[in-house]
């Protein structure tokens, strides 16, 4: 249940200000209030992304991560793999939970990444270890369909990111150069107003 309009982020004057001021937790708080507004007309979806690009790009996770999954989905914007796990992966590479479990379905489903199960139980096994349940029962699921030197592999590579080796140093230095997404682009962005 949303809360009442008059109540809502999005009509939150100090909200504003802090988003427009840079603020990327209010930019976050904006834009999800756009997105989750009622009346879900294309201008507040069209808004909402901006504003969730925005808080994104200025390096909140959770903003990442809500694109990544409208990226995989394609509701409100095209569907873009690609899109989605550019983001996913900077939020995981980042140390978000969530990011860490959405990147591990990325690799089981091979959606945008190649499908790579001793990868996503790395990443399913390091959003357990940050306490995310849902990334746990993903962990044993995938364990089930892993050969006993898949699981001896994904376990070693978990536990050498965890200590800081070399995987860990590459995906800091990911993190650190921030690719950053194309622009999203909504289907109505390539509709003409009519005058």
């Amino acid at each position: 249940m949303l809360p009442p309009a008059e109540n809502s982020a999005a009509n939150d004057p100090g909200i504003k200000i802090a988003a427009e001021g840079g603020d990327a937790g209010a930019q976050f708080r904006l834009g999800q209030a756009l997105l989750q507004d009622p009346s879900r007309s294309v201008e507040n979806s069209a808004h909402a992304l901006r504003w969730l690009q925005m808080s994104a790009e200025n390096g909140n996770t959770e903003a990442m991560i809500v694109l990544g999954r409208l990226s995989r989905s394609g509701v409100g914007l095209l569907q873009n793999y690609s899109q989605a796990s550019k983001w996913i992966q900077t939020a995981a590479d980042r140390g978000n939970p969530e990011g860490m479990l959405e990147l591990g379905r990325l690799y089981r489903d091979g959606i945008g990444l190649d499908k790579d199960p001793v990868r996503a139980y790395v990443w399913f096994n390091r959003a357990s270890a940050a306490r995310n349940l849902d990334a746990v029962r993903e962990r044993e699921a995938v364990a089930r369909t892993l050969t006993a030197d898949e699981l001896k592999e994904a376990q070693s590579r978990s536990a050498a990111q965890e200590s800081g080796g070399e995987q860990a140093s590459e995906a800091r230095t990911r993190a650190e150069k921030a690719i950053q997404p194309q622009p999203l682009s909504s289907p109505s962005s390539n509709v003409r107003k009519s005058e």
